[in-house]
This record gives structure tokens, sequence and C-alpha cells, in this order.
């Protein structure tokens, strides 16, 4: 049998969940501590607050994972191979210097009665991709291509990860520029 052909690797698996719990910790610390009006403060227009970043996050984390299932649940192609590294894809992925618009779906709309829930349903979420991340064994993970992202099964996980790093990139922002509340 093939490498690729193969569930996760143990090196894999492990690389994934401690991007997943890293970037996960990551956005509780970016959060921690804020006033309502610092999680609702807007720099502009056409700029989301805090708050609404928290509940994009909460939202995408089970829209992801679940591309990641369509993706696992289909076809393997021989000779199949995303395009970019692993370490190139995250690096992508954390980015923010291309900016880009999020899905209708994925868009804040005020889902959450506030921060903390959108937080605690995040938390939720990424417990249970951190969960599957350790127990799956699905098959042929590097030969199932995400065509619209040239991705393949296995850095779904990592894209998982590094959206979350990317906003909370966003969150850092944020709090920099000029005119964020001091509390």
């Amino acid at each position: 049998m093939h490498l690729w052909s193969a569930p996760l690797t143990q090196g894999e698996r492990d690389r994934a969940m401690s991007e997943l719990h890293a970037s996960r910790k990551m956005l509780v610390d970016a959060v921690s501590g804020l006033s309502e009006k610092q999680l609702n403060w807007k720099s502009g227009a056409d700029r989301w607050t805090i708050a609404e970043i928290v509940e994009h996050l909460a939202i995408t984390e089970d829209f992801l994972f679940g591309l990641y299932k369509q993706l696992a649940g289909g076809a393997s192609v021989a000779g199949a191979k995303a395009e970019l590294s692993d370490e190139e894809f995250l690096k992508a992925v954390r980015g923010r210097d291309q900016k880009i618009s999020a899905p209708e779906a994925a868009r804040p709309k005020k889902s959450f009665a506030n921060t903390a829930k959108a937080l605690e349903v995040f938390g939720e979420r990424r417990a249970n991709t951190i969960a599957y991340v350790e127990t799956n064994q699905d098959q042929d993970l590097r030969l199932k291509i995400l065509a619209s992202m040239k991705v393949d099964g296995y850095q779904m996980f990592l894209l998982i990860a590094g959206h979350t790093q990317r906003h909370v990139a966003q969150i850092a922002e944020v709090k920099a520029t000029g005119g964020y509340p001091k509390k």
C-alpha cells in the first residue's frame, strides 16, 4: 500500500491536532478580557468588529469541516497532488496580504446572543474537529483534492486551523487601528 493511500500518519495527525489546539488558544487569548465596547468597535463601514470575527469563526468551523467530509467521502484520484506543500499552504492561509471576501453563508449576522456564546460554540465545534482528527481512519486523503482550492484532504485540517490564525491576525489589526477603545 502506498503511503498516500493510508490513513493519516501519526506525524500528520499530531501536526493537525497541534495546529487546531494552538489556533483555538490564540483566538481565546486574543479576545480574553475585552470589553463589549472593544468587541463591537468598528474601524470602518466595510470592516468587521472583533465580535463579528468570532461569530464568523464559529460559523465557518462547521462549514470547513463539512467541506472536508464531502472531500473525504469522494473518490480518490490516482496521481492527485495538492498545489502547495503543507508549509506553503499554511503560510498562504495565515497571510493577511490578500483580502478574501467570505461567502454570504459565512458572514456574521448576529447568530449568537453575544460574543461569549459565539466563542463557546466555536470551542465546541473545534473540540469536535480535534476529536475527529484524533481518531479518524479516512483513507486516501492525499489523493482527494478539493479542486476549487487545490488542497488535499489532509490540508483541509490545516485550512481550518490556518483560517483561525488568519482571523486572529485580523483581530490584532483591529486592536492596532487608531481609535480602538482602550477599555
